[in-house]
């Protein structure tokens, strides 16, 4: 992933779960982040499928439990 994209998803996630204003969007997950609810979670798919051209299947969809993982899992997609 490069540094373009690795923003964009810092945007993404500060977006989608209202993180403020210098939070680092690294340290987002279910639990930790009052805002990361299902319904974000949706979001978070849908903002990731525009944003960088992919399709993430509901098993994919389920591993979105951080930043780390987010990336992991758009890399095997080829993003």
């Amino acid at each position: 992933m490069t540094s373009q994209q690795f923003d964009q998803l810092a945007t993404i996630f500060r977006a989608v779960f209202r993180l403020p204003d210098g939070a680092d969007p690294r340290a987002a997950a279910p639990g930790v982040t009052p805002t990361w609810d299902s319904l974000a979670h949706v979001t978070l798919v849908a903002a990731l499928e525009n944003e960088f051209g992919v399709s993430i299947d509901p098993g994919d969809a389920l591993r979105l439990t951080s930043f780390e993982e987010t990336l992991a899992v758009l890399a095997e997609l080829g993003a």
